[in-house]
């Protein structure tokens, strides 16, 4: 699996399947299993940037944690993301990604195991506080609902950048929570 930090998180990116080392770390008694699995496939606003293997990386993914995991995620437990997917709780835009996360802190207990899969496009662009990138550079998440990059200042509209993401990872830990 390659990783690659931001902010104050880790983006686990390109996973192909969760080992039993990471479960393994995990006491027997951790009290409840969430995940949210977001599939971005779709750019309507943006010419040629749409992809094909995020839909499907998200129904494998969420087959496996529902069904051969070590410790077992309810499906209940499991939000979907993506656009053209059964079972997917909403299309996988800036709103809707930032409401998940929100809501997994809200649920979020202590002891509990927190497993997050951002699947689309990325980027690096100009931070929005240059003090909190060495490069002067945000790493962003680019969700459906981005548009197209006018002001290379300002960064792409809708875009999810590293600092929100850390601080959404931030307060799931925060309630005791442990995040993958």
């Amino acid at each position: 699996m390659r990783q690659r930090r931001i902010g104050r998180g880790i983006l686990a990116a390109g996973l192909v399947f969760l080992g039993t080392s990471v479960f393994a770390a995990l006491p027997v008694e951790a009290r409840t299993n969430h995940a949210l699995l977001v599939a971005v496939t779709k750019y309507p606003n943006v010419k040629g940037a749409n992809l094909e293997g995020p839909n499907n990386d998200a129904r494998l993914v969420r087959q496996y944690l529902t069904t051969s995991a070590p410790i077992a995620f309810s499906p209940e437990n499991v939000t979907l993301l993506a656009d053209d997917v059964d079972g997917a709780a909403a299309s996988p835009t800036h709103a809707a990604i930032t409401k998940a996360l929100a809501d997994l802190a809200a649920r979020a207990e202590r002891g509990d195991f927190v497993y997050i899969q951002l699947s689309g496009h990325g980027i690096q662009q100009p931070a929005i506080d240059v003090a909190s990138e060495p490069d002067g550079m945000d790493e962003a998440f680019l969700p459906a609902d981005i548009q197209n990059w006018v002001d290379r200042a300002k960064g792409i509209p809708n875009a999810l950048v590293d600092d929100e993401i850390g601080a959404a990872l931030d307060a799931i830990r925060a309630r005791g929570a442990f995040v993958w």
